[in-house]
């Protein structure tokens, strides 16, 4: 099995706007995605996992147009925190989009049963010490799930995540101590290619942006 690991295009937020707590693409993400999917397109993808953020399935829905596939959310794979807001008395976690939302930004998406008709973040307020530890445990139920259901197998698999939670995914896939920060920087949508057999894992390459001009890496 291969995996290619792809962070999302630049959001509003990643420009410097004014921060919001699900932030959608820019106009020069679009450009970055479309680069991305055709710099994919003669891998032989099968299978295109995204997180349930909306810069990540408006990136996937991109790539998804140049492979040929729909975007399956995996919500595992959502950023390290969620869709956190800050406000005066303190900052909250909001629940996320909503099935219905979901599918009026991609129709034909594959939703889990974890995306629900109120969103899919339902956890108590957490410190950042144990949202750094649940992203370390999302990647590792991403592993679990990618074992379970393509190892073995000569499938190419492409996920669509972030660049935190991307992170703490390499460093549970290699058995790297669980941090406080996140070791692996990534491009917006830089990609990364594991190769994984029955007895070994390999980094093929990390954080790859040469489908991008140079003035177009952010």
């Amino acid at each position: 099995m291969e995996l290619y690991l792809i962070r999302h295009g630049q959001s509003t937020n990643n420009r410097g706007d004014s921060r919001v707590a699900d932030p959608p693409l820019t106009e020069l993400a679009e450009e970055q995605a479309r680069r991305a999917g055709e710099s994919l397109r003669n891998e032989g993808i099968t299978r295109l996992y995204c997180s349930p953020m909306l810069r990540a399935l408006q990136t996937a829905i991109i790539i998804g147009d140049s492979l040929g596939l729909v975007p399956h959310v995996f919500v595992g794979l959502h950023e390290i925190g969620g869709v956190f807001e800050d406000r005066e008395e303190g900052g909250v976690h909001l629940p996320g989009l909503t099935r219905s939302e979901m599918r009026e930004v991609c129709p034909n998406v594959v939703l889990p049963d974890d995306v629900t008709d109120n969103g899919w973040w339902f956890s108590e307020w957490m410190d950042f010490e144990k949202i750094m530890q649940l992203s370390y445990q999302n990647g590792l139920a991403f592993i679990e799930h990618l074992k379970a259901n393509h190892l073995g197998s000569d499938e190419r698999i492409a996920a669509v995540s972030h660049g935190g939670s991307g992170s703490k995914f390499l460093e549970a896939l290699f058995g790297l101590p669980d941090i406080s920060y996140t070791r692996f920087a990534q491009h917006n949508t830089a990609v990364s290619k594991i190769v994984m057999t029955e007895e070994r894992t390999q980094l093929r390459y990390l954080n790859r942006t040469d489908h991008l001009p140079k003035e177009s890496v952010t």
